[in-house]
């Protein structure tokens, strides 16, 4: 490209200024068009999850096999590719400002350029002869009104991650530091000797080894200032933080390392100018790590156009190959857009002889450019250090150019990345095709089959298990079944009711006999206190044979764990307690939980409260029957029968009468304590048979009345994922694998159809 010509400043400012407009106009629409393209990225992530579900499932079946010749990974890849190309086209119309970078090789002048361009002196932007000065990559913004500097900070994490970590990469040093006590304390070799040093490396490896070395004895100058934070430093100031250490400069002081961005603003020299940038872009061929990422990387992201910037001085009058080197990686950074329309190579001739000004200017134009003169790169020669020379031959040129081939570069990137994204989905869409292919092939259940398969499997289960149970029940009634244990309380409780009485009833035979002659002779009859010692036993004896009442309760217990085992492992699924909870809670819950279930199930839950209303407390089972052995123990047997009453119990109102009295009462209870045990006894195969009977009504109910059909399918429709938790494998989670699979492919295919958003942008950009 020849040099561009100089139009009228303000004309160049008007047309840059509507550039800047339009491309914010754009970006609420790019950004859509990205949140799109991440939402495609997350449903093919989601869809090669769901792939390989189904395919870890079966892992030998016919659907694990054709699935896998999917190009999962091509679509994500295709995904990311749209994705870079977008974010290429938001990094240019996110900009506020016009924003040229130098670029050039240490000590050919970028400094100097700089200088000139910004009106900026070495304070600022430090040059010199010998080592490379700058320390810190500065963005340099016009201002009429704002002069300073705001610098960003690094965080302790980050400065080992960014600054540290790589020189470790380079240098091959283990282990890397990864945090800012393990950096201060590493063992850094003093000089570069071992193999990691040896062969044509040690000359570039060396002095990094240096400059790591140089950071860790400095730590203490600059480990305070690495808070993440941004500083405002006035630009008289500024030096420290963005320059190496002048000769004369206090060892073991580096601040510059601390600062992570460093952003200046200060007016330009030059009229009525746009919003305009400076970017200082990493030089290659610097002893850093990862300069030329970074070089690329601000390429990429942050300028509009180059300024490479060359001193042909005696070593250094030819173009040589990291100079080519530099041009390519302009180009890689918009490949979309002639490298040309973006790039200028200034020749610095500030004392340079005028030999090797002619050397260079030969070499690019027989070398670089076509020496016809047709179109190449755009080479401009001036005193970098002229700053008059610099503004009206480099910088009013280069904006005039942009004004004109900015709209232009644009409308070639946003094309671009409309055309990547058209054919990103043009191929993941045939990706898509592929995979329809094979799920068209597969056999899916449909909802509502994979619901009746399930509820007739559930009603299955179930049947067996509660079966089972009842045969259990069915066992414990018969004749043959012994309850040792509840035997064995029966004979304590007998035992300790015939202790009880052949004691004198738990106060000795002298003194019952005692006391029943004190009331003779107060009552002046001995039916009073007979008929009050009969009833006082009557009632201690069913007190006492009670004690049976909690293995009658453990039964009931047993019963309901029992039903509970039957039922399976589902059903505690949909209890609160879960499998720990206990089995009288765990049965009322699961009865709860089927009422008032969105679709209820009311004859599940009735049967449910049916088994709950199992009685076989001692006070309802066993007492009624227990009376009957106790009614020897009334007064008189039928009402008004007083004269067996006065039979039984009149004595003469003597101590012979009250010995008589004892032993015919100690008689009646032992006959009323034998009766007793025989009624206990016989409850065992009572209780058993109620419980079977329960039991297998129970199981009638549940699996067989009319509704219990329709009410599992209900059930299963409602409960399917808490009835079948997780990640299963085999054929039920490859059913359900694959209906996720279809379900995604269809989302993303939807989502694909939507390609407005930036070809309304491309044609702003047009227009």
């Amino acid at each position: 490209m020849s040099e561009g010509g100089c139009c009228n400043v303000s004309d160049n400012k008007e047309q840059l200024d509507a550039v800047l407009r339009r491309r914010r106009e754009q970006l609420p629409v790019v950004d859509r068009q990205i949140g799109q393209w991440r939402h495609i990225q997350e449903l093919i992530t989601g869809l090669g999850d769901a792939v390989a579900a189904v395919r870890a499932g079966e892992p030998d079946g016919t659907v694990a096999g054709l699935l896998a010749a999917v190009d999962l990974a091509g679509m994500d890849r295709a995904a990311g590719e749209a994705l870079h190309a977008l974010g290429a086209v938001r990094a240019r119309v996110n900009r506020e400002t016009v924003n040229i970078g130098v670029s050039g090789r240490a000590r050919n002048g970028k400094s100097t350029v700089l200088q000139s361009l910004s009106g900026l002196d070495d304070r600022q932007i430090p040059s010199g002869r010998g080592q490379p000065v700058t320390a810190v990559r500065s963005r340099i913004y016009h201002s009429p009104t704002d002069r300073g500097a705001r610098l960003t900070m690094h965080t302790e994490q980050s400065f080992v991650a960014e600054v540290i970590a790589p020189y470790h990469a380079e240098l091959g040093l283990l282990p890397t530091p990864r945090t800012l006590s393990a950096f201060a304390s590493h063992p850094y070799p003093g000089t570069p000797d071992g193999p990691a040093f040896e062969g044509a490396d040690r000359p570039r490896l060396g002095p990094m080894l240096a400059r790591v070395r140089e950071a860790q004895q400095a730590l203490d100058s600059y480990r305070d200032y690495l808070t993440g934070e941004a500083r405002t430093v006035d630009l008289t100031d500024i030096r420290e933080w963005v320059a190496y250490p002048e000769a004369d400069a206090p060892p073991g002081r580096r601040p510059y390392l601390a600062v992570r961005d460093a952003v200046i603003t200060c007016a330009f020299p030059l009229a009525d100018v746009t919003a305009l940038g400076l970017v200082d872009l990493p030089g290659l061929g610097e002893l850093t790590p990862g300069a030329e990422e970074h070089h690329l990387a601000g390429l990429r992201n942050d300028i509009d156009f180059a300024i490479v910037v060359k001193r042909p001085t005696d070593t250094n009058a030819m173009w040589a190959e990291e100079d080519a080197r530099a041009l390519q990686l302009i180009g890689s950074a918009c490949e979309v857009a002639d490298p040309r329309d973006f790039t200028l190579i200034l020749v610095n001739t500030g004392a340079c002889l005028p030999e090797n000004i002619a050397a260079l200017d030969d070499d690019l134009r027989d070398r670089l450019n076509d020496p016809s003169g047709e179109r190449g790169y755009w080479v401009v020669l001036a005193d970098g250090a002229d700053r008059d020379a610099v503004r009206e031959q480099v910088l009013q040129p280069v904006l005039a150019h942009l004004a004109t081939a900015l709209p232009r570069m644009d409308e070639a990137v946003i094309a671009d990345a409309v055309a990547v994204c058209r054919e990103r989905r043009e191929r993941i869409r045939a990706d898509l095709d592929a995979l329809a292919s094979v799920l068209r092939v597969v056999s899916v259940p449909t909802l509502t089959e994979q619901t009746i398969d399930r509820a007739e499997t559930l009603r299955e289960e179930v049947a067996a298990s509660l079966q089972a149970w009842v045969d259990t029940l069915r066992g414990r009634a018969g004749e043959d079944y012994e309850d040792i244990e509840f035997f064995d309380r029966v004979a304590e409780a007998h035992q300790d009711v015939r202790e009880w009485v052949l004691s004198g009833f738990g106060e000795g035979p002298d003194e019952w006999r005692r006391r029943a002659l004190s009331r003779f002779r107060v009552d002046r009859a001995t039916l009073p206190f007979a008929s009050a010692e009969l009833n006082r036993v009557r009632v201690e004896m069913a007190r006492r044979f009670s004690v049976v009442d909690d293995l009658l309760l453990r039964r009931r217990d047993e019963y309901w764990a029992g039903l509970v085992d039957a039922l399976g492992p589902r059903f505690a699924l949909l209890t609160a307690g879960g499998p720990d909870a206990r089995p009288r809670e765990a049965l009322a819950a699961l009865a709860e939980t089927l009422r008032d279930a969105p679709e209820p199930c009311p004859a599940l839950a009735e049967t449910l409260d049916f088994a709950l209303d199992v009685r076989l407390d001692y006070r309802t089972r066993v007492l009624p029957r227990l009376r009957r052995a106790l009614d020897v123990l009334f007064p008189e047997s039928d009402p008004g029968d007083s004269q067996a009453a006065h039979t039984l119990l009149a004595v003469a109102r003597t101590e012979e009468g009250s010995a008589e009295l004892f032993d015919r009462v100690t008689q009646l209870a032992r006959q009323a304590a034998y009766d007793a045990q025989a009624v206990l006894a016989q409850e065992p195969g009572t209780t058993a048979q109620v419980l079977f009977a329960y039991g297998e009504q129970f199981e009638d109910a549940f699996v067989r009345a009319d509704s219990s059909e329709a009410e599992f399918r209900r059930l299963v429709a409602v409960f399917q994922d808490r009835l079948w938790p997780g990640k299963e494998s085999g054929p039920a989670a490859a059913t359900e694998g694959l209906r996720r699979v279809r379900r995604l492919a269809t989302d993303l295919r939807t989502l694909l159809s939507d390609e407005h958003p930036h070809t309304d942008a491309a044609e702003r950009t047009r227009r």
